[in-house]
């Protein structure tokens, strides 16, 4: 009988007691198997001093009617009949009083149904809301293994995505105890545990690896949970989660919620690799101008393309974010675009140029940020490619800035624009070695170039990140 109390409050029960109590007109005692009262109700007898035998002190019939809860019986009702009350009533009070606990149980359960499907929708709406902006896939993979181990506390919880040309899941992020093991992990998607998931299209929980045999994990763990990230029908890689914290099984409400989980991560992945695909695409389109710029001089052919990686090396130097390097890469492309309109002639004279054909040169930053202006998706990029060529001391072209005024962007592309003019062959001189351009750019910190930026740049050549 006590284990009721487990399931509905003392006060519940002895508000429902009470309302029987004063309908009927008679005192109620609910009494455990051993013959001991847990709660009573009523006056007719308030002692209930008579609960093992079968009259009261007032010398009425006593009736015990056995009490059932979830189809077992429990122990039982003990009624104590008030003056003038009908007999034999026990039975039918019993009963109510199980369909009322039954009814309000039933009532808790959809009351914590309908709060747990708020919740779920709660969460779905703001893990929605935080992929919804995220064009990145790194990113993406970390805001779900974030998310997933917020809903299921597991000790490690990581992303696969599909290496489409070996048809095999490889790990791309991973939190938790084995996360270090979970980097290099790899499995079919044609076959085992992973390839029954896909097949299945729906989230699979095993409760012993071991005994099922369908997958090897490069650590030690009993449970996992593997949930599909399937978009357009076709697989896109898969959450895994082994071994939740409290040492519990994976259950199926979180079965559940990780299924509506997947299809909002599936959608944000498949955004997010088509968003990555066009970026390639139009960055490749910009290599294709750039190199059709060089190519207007064989001295200079293939230089954007070296500016641009060892821009990139910079930026990640300095730690900027993802979107912003990709950015600098693209103005790096096109940092001398306008040389579309300075004469081959003058661009391809052996000699030292004459002050007019060196104005003519100087114009090529700002044609540059005019033919691409019109271009309202490029934004700040246009800028960072006419500031390419100021100073650190504000003598530099074409308005004469100085220190913060040039945009960081700028002044990164002025020291890998400028390396790989010294290092590599012009019509009048040939390229330097690496480490007398980097002594002469030395001299010029704080002239031409941002020390901070030099520094920056000597640390990617000593760490070897560039060749």
């Amino acid at each position: 009988m006590k284990g009721i109390l487990k399931r509905f409050s003392r006060r519940k029960i002895e508000d429902v007691l009470g309302q029987l109590s004063t309908g009927f007109g008679v005192s109620l005692a609910l009494v455990d198997a051993d013959g001991s009262p847990l709660v009573m109700r009523g006056t007719a007898c308030p002692s209930m001093d008579c609960l093992s035998g079968s009259e009261c002190r007032a010398g009425r019939a006593v009736e015990s009617e056995p009490f059932h809860c979830t189809g077992a019986c429990v122990g039982s009702l003990v009624v104590c009949p008030s003056r003038g009350s009908a007999g034999h009533i026990a039975p039918g009070i019993a009963r109510c009083l199980e369909n009322i606990l039954r009814l309000e149980e039933e009532l808790e359960d959809l009351s914590s149904e309908i709060v747990r499907g708020y919740e779920e929708l709660s969460l779905i709406s703001a893990i929605s809301a935080k992929l919804g902006c995220e064009m990145d896939v790194d990113a993406v993979c970390r805001l779900v293994v974030e998310e997933a181990d917020r809903i299921l506390e597991a000790r490690t919880i990581f992303i696969m995505l599909l290496d489409g040309e070996k048809q095999e899941l490889a790990t791309r992020f991973g939190m938790g105890r084995d996360r270090e093991s979970a980097a290099g992990f790899r499995a079919s998607v044609t076959s085992g545990l992973t390839g029954h998931v896909f097949r299945q299209g729906e989230p699979v929980t095993v409760c012993d690896i071991i005994a099922d045999g369908r997958i090897s994990l490069p650590w030690q763990a009993r449970y996992i949970l593997c949930v599909p990230l399937i978009a357009d029908a076709r697989p896109l890689g898969m959450l895994i989660a082994t071994d939740k914290l409290s040492g519990e099984e994976f259950w199926s409400p979180e079965l559940k919620l990780m299924g509506i989980f997947a299809s909002e991560v599936a959608s944000s992945l498949r955004k997010a690799y088509l968003y990555e695909a066009i970026n390639k695409l139009f960055l490749s389109t910009v290599e294709a101008l750039a190199t059709a710029i060089d190519a207007k001089d064989p001295y200079t052919y293939g230089h954007s393309r070296r500016v641009a990686r060892f821009a990139v090396a910079i930026c990640g130097e300095l730690g900027m974010k993802k979107e912003r390097v990709r950015e600098v890469e693209l103005a790096s492309f096109l940092h001398d675009i306008g040389k579309i309109g300075t004469p081959e002639s003058i661009l391809r004279k052996p000699g030292s140029l004459r002050p007019e054909e060196y104005e003519k040169i100087k114009e090529h930053p700002g044609k540059g940020a005019e033919i691409l202006s019109t271009i309202a998706e490029l934004g700040e990029i246009v800028a960072w490619i006419r500031h390419h060529h100021e100073w650190y001391d504000g003598t530099g072209y074409p308005d004469r800035l100085a220190s913060e005024e040039i945009p960081l962007e700028a002044r990164v592309i002025t020291v890998a624009d400028t390396f790989d003019a010294m290092t590599t062959d012009r019509p009048y001189r040939k390229g330097m070695p690496p480490e007398t351009v980097m002594k002469i750019m030395e001299q010029f910190s704080g002239v031409q170039f941002d020390p901070d930026l030099l520094r920056a740049f000597y640390r990617c050549l000593e760490k070897g990140t560039l060749s």
